[in-house]
């Protein structure tokens, strides 16, 4: 598969993941219980997530990036952390204002690793 196809997933999964999560914010933000809501934003975000990381393992290996660079390191951190960040979006209502920065802040993170990762290869 050529590297534009995984550059589109990896973006498709990229635009799921902060959109699920943005309705799991304005759900806690608003004070709704609507499991609807919560239903939708957790599959949208997972299913973002899935992709992002099938996708951005196959970017590393057609572009010929080695998977220690400290970059692809950080941006899987990043992944993991948010993984991670749906169970406290759901579990701590009362921390979505912050989780909203937070989540802005690893985005902001992960687009500065690649644009640093390929400065310096």
């Amino acid at each position: 598969m050529p590297p534009y196809i995984y550059h589109i997933l990896h973006l498709t999964g990229i635009i799921m993941l902060f959109l699920g999560y943005g309705a799991l914010l304005g759900r806690s933000l608003a004070g709704s219980d609507d499991s609807r809501v919560k239903k939708l934003g957790s599959i949208t975000s997972g299913i973002g997530l899935l992709l992002i990381f099938i996708a951005g393992f196959g970017l590393i290996t057609k572009m010929g990036y080695s998977f220690a660079a400290p970059w692809i390191l950080v941006k899987l951190l990043i992944w993991i952390a948010l993984g991670g960040l749906i169970a406290l979006i759901n579990r701590k209502p009362a921390l979505a204002g912050l989780l909203w920065w937070v989540l802005i802040g690893l985005g902001i993170l992960a687009s500065v690793m690649v644009y640093w990762g390929r400065m310096n290869l």
